[in-house]
């Protein structure tokens, strides 16, 4: 896989305060690249060293083979970064914000007239475009947040808790439209402390804690790097589960553990599917009623937990 930033050993100190510890990540090309951590973990401050904004004290950043130092004028013109704090002002309109943040990022002037009506029209603000921007709903200005990165049609785009405060629909909608961003051929980086979210969202995910840069990988090699077992979570109607217990006693090579958690039979296996088979047919021979099943991995959560208690 391509990769598109290449972060070397990067450093950065606030006084005697070390925030970020010899960082180093690779993002792909065209995928969505998550950072999750919790509040405090240097998230934000790895961004805003990503874009130029806070100077690093050691390592380098390199976008498509340029370093950072070096290339700063080049960074600008292929990055969009949308920061978690709306950046819009808000006695413009969403037109005339579009306007100010084009002339920011030297877009020629015919250019932007077309730039405005093009990213108006892909975050769905066209109707809106002569509203001032703190008329706008808390989604709406979300989204002329981005469109506001875009104007300068930027190869890389980079949000900061995107989806931060919104309610679950407003954060559906802004996760589409990262997808949308995406399947235009843009590199997305974004960092969360929704796991769920994240892992459903993203190609690849780092997670940082405590400025440290603990795991990298696709969602599914995280939660194969915790635990290769499945776990098979059952309901039955009369809530009697020793009957399957018994008769899975028969499956110790691939059963690794039972319990009962919220009336539910939680079970561990190494292999899922012959397990269930067997269920199946117990709950079918003993005449009881099945209320509801489902076979899941490892989530996230449970990798992030693991991670950050063998971090100390």
């Amino acid at each position: 896989m391509v990769s598109q930033i290449e972060i070397k050993d990067l450093t950065k100190k606030f006084g005697n305060h070390l925030v970020l510890d010899n960082v180093n990540l690779s993002i792909p090309q065209q995928k969505i690249f998550g950072i999750i951590g919790e509040s405090g973990s240097g998230k934000t401050t790895l961004l805003k060293s990503i874009v130029g904004f806070w100077k690093i004290d050691s390592g380098d950043i390199i976008f498509e083979g340029r370093n950072l130092s070096k290339n700063e004028k080049f960074i600008r013109q292929i990055v969009g970064f949308a920061t978690q704090d709306s950046g819009v002002y808000p006695k413009l309109t969403v037109k005339e914000n579009l306007e100010y943040f084009g002339s920011l990022s030297n877009v020629p002037k015919e250019t932007l007239k077309n730039n405005i009506e093009k990213v108006l029209k892909f975050v769905e603000l066209e109707h809106a475009k002569n509203e001032l921007a703190e008329n706008l709903s808390g989604g709406m200005q979300r989204r002329l947040d981005i469109a506001c990165s875009l104007i300068h049609n930027p190869r890389i785009l980079i949000l900061d808790e995107p989806t931060e405060d919104l309610d679950p629909l407003l954060r559906r909608e802004i996760m589409e439209l990262i997808r949308k961003i995406n399947s235009d051929s843009t590199t997305v980086i974004i960092t969360s402390h929704l796991l769920d979210e994240t892992e459903a969202l993203c190609d690849e995910i780092a997670i940082l804690h405590q400025g440290k840069v603990l795991k990298t990988g696709t969602p599914e090699q995280l939660r194969n790097s915790f635990s290769k077992e499945e776990e098979i979570i059952l309901e039955l109607e009369s809530k009697k589960y020793a009957g399957i217990v018994n008769k899975l006693k028969t499956h110790k090579k691939k059963v690794t553990s039972t319990k009962i958690e919220n009336g539910k039979l939680v079970i561990r296996a190494k292999n899922a599917e012959p397990v269930l088979i067997e269920i199946i047919r117990w709950v079918e021979s003993s005449k009881e009623k099945l209320v509801e099943v489902d076979v899941r991995k490892a989530s996230l959560g449970e990798v992030f937990e693991s991670l950050v208690r063998k971090s100390g």
